[in-house]
This record gives C-alpha cells, structure tokens and sequence, in this order.
C-alpha cells in the first residue's frame, strides 16, 4: 500500500506521466507499461524487487523512499504485513542501515557487526569512528510482530 501511494505522489511530483515513467523504466533493463505503473499505483498489483529498484531509479530516489511514509504519521509503520516498528524515524534509519531492528525471538548482532554486516563499504576504522560520532537516542527500533503465527489454514 505505502509503495502504490508513494509512487504515484513522486510520479504527480516529477510530473511524470505513466507512459513516460514505464519508458524511463524500461530503459533501465526492467519491461514495465504504462497499464503495470497504474496497476501498481491502485494496489491493484505488487512489485517485484527488480521492478522497484527501476522505479526509484526513474524517480531519482533510493527504493527505501518508495518503502516508507515521506511524513511522520505518528504511530506506528508497518514493515511486513505482521511486522510494525515503532517510531517512523527508527524505521528509517533501520532501511538506511543505520540503526538495528529488534525483533522478539530473532537474535541480533552487537551494533559494531550489524553496522558491519550493512557498510561493506566501510573499513573497521571507520566503522569505529562513526560508533564514536552516533549517539544512539534508543537502543534499537522496537518492533511488534502482529497477529497469530497460525493462521488457520492448516488441518
């Protein structure tokens, strides 16, 4: 839903027709018409993973933009349909490899080879320094996992 909504505002914003994005998209590598970028705009069809990093491309954005909401709602965002992070910042600065995300039952790393593990860029030095110049304002985002891990449809 976020996707479909925040691709047809940047599309209105660029004043991008659907024609003219499916062909910027296309040129890319990535086969999309003018029909799909409608079709996905009415959440009338998902987007594969290809597909979105094309579309940002073509918008002039990174892919976590057509991910998350532009503005704070403030409450909650959610990441999967069963997975909410608390705190739209923190939701940013997880996609942007800033920060981790805390999930029950899911052991994370230490924040020294989580920020590793998502700036291979980086050497250890500078790893090292951006630890020193990071004041973590939370720990990590907290998270939620919604909903029942059985959903019924088995016997």
């Amino acid at each position: 839903m976020q996707v479909a909504r925040n691709l047809a505002d940047l599309r209105a914003m660029r004043r991008k027709t659907t024609a003219q994005l499916a062909a910027d998209v296309k040129r890319l590598g990535v086969p999309m018409s003018a029909s799909t970028i409608t079709k996905i705009e009415k959440q009338g069809r998902r987007v594969t993973v290809d597909e979105l990093v094309a579309l940002a491309a073509a918008l002039d954005v990174s892919p976590v933009t057509l991910m998350l909401p532009a503005a704070d709602p403030g409450g909650s965002v959610m990441l999967t349909p069963r997975l909410r992070a608390y705190g739209w910042g923190g939701a940013w600065r997880w996609m942007h490899g800033d920060d981790p995300l805390v999930v029950d039952g899911i052991e994370g790393a230490g924040h020294f080879q989580w920020l590793a593990a998502n700036h291979p860029y980086m050497t250890k030095e500078m790893i090292k320094e951006m630890i020193d110049r990071i004041v973590f304002s939370q720990p990590a985002t907290t998270t939620e996992i919604v909903g029942d891990e059985d959903d019924g449809s088995s016997g």
